[in-house]
């Protein structure tokens, strides 16, 4: 989960599509994250879906370095 924390982090911080796109730093990494589930490890053994709660609640939050809380703004352009 921290290696997947570190790449999600990695891949937030650097690709130019995730950022100022009107979504919040958490909402990106767990859209990243949820994306990459497979090659990460991080999907139920049970049915095979993404891990939605690790995601969201232990990984997305280890990561995200905008702790404000606040509604992401709108982009300009």
């Amino acid at each position: 989960k921290l290696a997947a924390a570190v790449r999600a982090w990695q891949a937030v911080t650097t690709d130019a599509s995730l950022r100022n796109n009107g979504r919040s730093v958490k909402q990106n990494l767990e859209q990243w994250l949820t994306d990459h589930a497979s090659e990460l490890g991080l999907l139920k053994k049970k049915d095979g879906k993404p891990n939605s709660e690790a995601i969201t609640e232990q990984i997305a939050k280890v990561a995200n370095w905008d702790e404000d809380g606040s509604a992401p703004k709108t982009p300009r352009r």
